[in-house]
């Protein structure tokens, strides 16, 4: 999409989180049980509309309680979370605990983070696998510029031995931004950039009399 705004830090990020969340699954503490994409960003009314589709995977099932969350939606605009399905309770928090973390991204306390909250009756909690299920949420930013930041999500596994059992899934989603709000990483690279500007100067000075 051709709103979408990276720079190297956020691509490191990303790949960071995708190996995190390969290591988790191979590791057996987490693998894809709901995993978020945003689908659009769509004008509206001097906003902009973001849509998230969430995909429950075959082999996972949802318990009352089971969340989902989207961190750091700048720019929301209040009252606008929705969902598709009135099983799920969609809301926002400033911050998010009890679920797993990926340790590419932070949750910054400022931020609204968006939620996903199952509150029907449980739902695929045994007999799997099922066909894949999709679910959409919705909200309003001010905000167009979007970069990555991170996702977790709950759910129980639906079959096997492990039937019944927790499980969580992160990784990277694309959320809003506001401008000329740099990432961390963009921080230090400016950092780093202004101090060998600097060196820079100071030798050519030093040059410069050593030559007089």
């Amino acid at each position: 999409m051709g709103f979408l705004d990276l720079g190297d830090s956020a691509v490191k990020k990303f790949l960071l989180a995708g190996a995190t969340s390969l290591a988790l699954a191979l590791t057996g503490a987490a693998h894809a049980n709901v995993t978020p994409t945003l689908v659009s960003v769509t004008p509206s009314a001097g906003n902009f509309l973001y849509t998230y589709k969430f995909t429950l995977d075959s082999d996972q099932g949802l318990v009352s309680g089971s969340k989902s969350a989207i961190f750091d939606f700048a720019g929301y605009i209040p009252g606008s979370v929705t969902s598709s399905d009135p099983n799920f309770a969609a809301g926002t928090e400033l911050f998010t605990a009890g679920l797993l973390t990926d340790p590419a991204f932070t949750d910054d306390p400022t931020i609204i983070n968006l939620m996903l909250t199952w509150i029907g009756a449980p739902y695929r909690i045994s007999g799997g696998p099922f066909p894949e299920t999709d679910f959409t949420l919705t909200a309003l930013s001010k905000f167009r510029t979007t970069r990555f930041d991170g996702y977790t999500s709950h759910a129980v596994k639906n079959n096997g031995p492990a039937v019944g059992k927790d499980t969580f899934n992160v990784g990277p989603i694309a959320v809003p931004v506001g401008p000329g709000v740099p990432e961390p990483a963009s921080w230090a690279l400016m950092i780093l950039g202004f101090s060998g500007v600097g060196a820079l100067i100071r030798n050519r000075r030093r040059l410069a009399t050593l030559a007089t």
